[in-house]
């Protein structure tokens, strides 16, 4: 009889839940922002060049207006164009009673750069649901909808904020930062740490094409991403075609639970669909040095995987890492037809995350998880463009100052480090220098020097990224990167 009640509570709870859904919804859909703001409001400054700072909530409601053609604006691309964030954005509890529409659509894409400048955004939400009118959206959602030939940076979706989707209709995409990231965009140092429904979508992006996904992240420790039917921690669908651009998902990660559900299909911790299309001269999508930490089981009727559900031919994940601690069934690649290379997982031995047996990055061999996400970096051709990692308090391979970004401080003079990167030796200058700390990125200093000109042997020192402080007579500090290789 139990055994009978079980199958039966097993048979139903996917059409409870959806009743639930249903009551939940009533008062859906939700009213648009874009229909509260119908002039340019204080907090959207443009300058004489087209380049817009935006500083309340209200200006980046007028941002989709801009950009979109709505209230009265012609169809504004940006191309060439910044538009940047000069302070958190919060929509306050206002926020979670209307629709934020996504800026930019396939007919009028987004093709500037949008620097969020390390700040956050606040209790935003959007809602697309197959339980409400309109039944159908033919758009893709997100923050911003469409990209082409674009930026965006430097921006966090706080926990506050809701992005809700349960449709992915005719060819349309879903992730909370961008739905669609397309012709060699560049979606770079973006983040979002929140539990959610996550469906047909990526956790930041929903399809990366022929682009660029660096130095983001999405989750955090027992966070989690709630059924994700074809979906992914990072970017649900990374896919190069057309012949011209691989498509790129690099120095990220995602934690926490892609929260099971019966009904989940196609589910991947960094990404759910690594595609590349044949006859493609060459190019493919390819992931590489990322970090998969989930914290609960894979549930999925077909392929699941840490890294990814499915990587094509002609498609290639390499130097990526993942716990398997917490899962039952480890899988670093449900169905995995290209490459995968130099790939292992960790545990964490006295707090630090070890692999089961050492590792080679170029060359370079290692037991630590740290040191393999950094000797990566290290040995590529301009290291300066992706974050150095450390580790968090849940022992969790981390960004460095993950919130809010290194911040650029000026000193009086300017500080000249230079070569970097370096083999050997390496020099500090400035006019008001006064002391030089060099530290490793588990916070122990390695050297300390006084002067104006200071000059460094690092020739024994073990490759990586160091973190240089540069003190001025007057007490203001500098920090730089300086990369040994």
């Amino acid at each position: 009889m139990k055994k009978h009640i079980f199958i039966i509570l097993l048979f139903c709870l996917p059409f409870m839940a959806v009743g639930q859904d249903k009551d939940f919804l009533r008062e859906y859909p939700l009213p648009n922002w874009t229909d509260t703001i119908m002039s340019q409001p204080e907090g959207y400054v443009a300058d004489a060049e087209g380049n817009v700072e935006i500083s309340s909530s209200d200006g980046l409601v007028w941002l989709i207006s801009t950009v979109n053609g709505l209230n009265g604006c012609e169809p504004d691309d940006f191309d060439g164009r910044t538009v940047k964030l000069t302070d958190d954005i919060d929509f306050g509890e206002t926020g979670l009673q209307y629709n934020f529409s996504p800026i930019g659509t396939r007919d009028t894409p987004f093709c500037g750069t949008f620097d969020g400048n390390c700040h956050k955004i606040q209790h935003l939400r959007q809602r697309y649901s197959r339980f409400e009118p309109p039944y159908h959206h033919y758009f893709d959602i997100g923050v911003f909808g469409y990209i082409h030939h674009a930026e965006v940076k430097n921006a966090t979706l706080d926990p506050t904020c809701q992005i809700f989707s349960t449709a992915n209709d005719d060819g349309y995409f879903r992730g909370e930062m961008v739905g669609f990231a397309d012709s060699l965009s560049i979606v770079e140092n973006c983040h979002f740490n929140n539990t959610g429904v996550h469906t047909f979508g990526g956790g930041l992006v929903g399809l990366n094409r022929n682009s660029t996904v660096r130095n983001c992240s999405c989750g955090g420790h027992n966070n989690g991403l709630g059924s994700p039917e074809e979906g992914a921690g990072v970017v649900a669908t990374n896919r190069s075609e057309g012949g011209y651009a691989d498509a790129i998902v690099e120095n990220c990660y995602f934690c926490g639970s892609l929260d099971p559900s019966f009904s989940t299909w196609y589910v991947g911790g960094l990404v759910c669909y690594n595609e590349t299309a044949v006859n493609n001269n060459g190019y493919k999508a390819i992931i590489r040095n990322c970090h998969s930490t989930p914290t609960s089981d894979f549930w999925s009727y077909k392929e699941y995987g840490s890294f990814a559900a499915i990587s094509s031919e002609g498609s290639s994940i390499s130097n990526c890492y993942t716990d398997f601690t917490k899962v039952s069934f480890p899988l670093m690649v449900g169905l995995n037809q290209g490459e995968l290379n130099d790939c292992s997982s960790y545990t964490i031995i006295d707090e630090v995350a070890t692999f089961s047996a050492p590792v080679n990055v170029y060359g370079n061999t290692t037991e630590y998880l740290l040191d393999a996400l950094n000797l990566w970096i290290v040995e590529q051709e301009n290291p300066g463009v992706y974050r150095s990692w450390t580790m968090d308090s849940n022992n969790i391979p981390v960004f460095d100052e993950y919130y809010i970004g290194i911040p650029e401080i000026k000193t009086s003079e300017e500080v000249i480090l230079y070569p970097n990167p370096t083999t050997s030796q390496f020099t500090v200058e400035g006019a008001n220098v006064a002391r030089v700390e060099v530290y490793n990125l588990v916070g122990q200093k390695v050297h300390e020097a006084e002067g104006k000109t200071v000059s460094i042997d690092a020739t024994n020192w073990n490759k990586g990224i160091y973190l240089v402080n540069i003190i001025e007579e007057k007490g203001a500090v500098v920090t730089k990167k300086l990369v040994v290789r």
